[in-house]
């Protein structure tokens, strides 16, 4: 069994002796391993201005500006509002809402003193022609204002609810 594989390491010995040397490449074949062998494409899918048309999102064309190539598609960054400016503009519509909530319930209030003084006037009052011709009318006037100013007040009311309960 020993001669056996003395035998075959000497054949294997000899057989490697016996193989030619690799011949030095040329420089053509050592710049083309240096490259890394063919590239590969890219995975990646190439979005195209075809694609960008046909996305949902907002898109803004511009004209093109001379010199300037069409297939370039500018969207100005000036068009997309930073969280400070939302938050600002939110504080502002709610101060706005707030200011309209308490004209409102000023103007409400106030209308409750003068139908209650209209009223007041109305049953102190002797002369039936009066009541009935001047006093009457003015109540009437003054009810409806008041119907108005409060469904002004709860619009008013349900806006600044709105803006308040907003998410940021």
């Amino acid at each position: 069994m020993k001669s056996i594989l003395v035998v075959m390491m000497i054949c294997a010995a000899a057989v490697a002796q016996d193989a030619p040397k690799p011949q030095e490449d040329s420089p053509l074949v050592k710049a083309a391993k240096a490259s890394g062998g063919p590239k590969k494409k890219p995975t990646k899918k190439v979005i195209t201005n075809a694609d960008v048309k046909k996305s949902k999102g907002k898109l803004i064309v511009l004209p093109p500006k001379e010199g300037q190539s069409t297939t370039t598609i500018a969207a100005p960054a000036a068009l997309q509002k930073t969280s400070l400016e939302k938050q600002q503009e939110q504080r502002k519509a709610a101060d706005a809402a707030a200011v309209r909530v308490g004209t409102a319930e000023k103007k409400v209030a106030d209308l409750e003193k003068d139908l209650r003084r209209i009223e007041d006037s109305y049953y102190a009052e002797n002369d039936l022609n009066y009541r009935d011709n001047t006093i009457q009318p003015r109540f009437a006037q003054t009810k409806k204002q008041l119907d108005d100013a409060r469904r002004e007040l709860s619009d008013a009311r349900d806006v600044q609810q709105r803006v308040n309960t907003k998410p940021q």
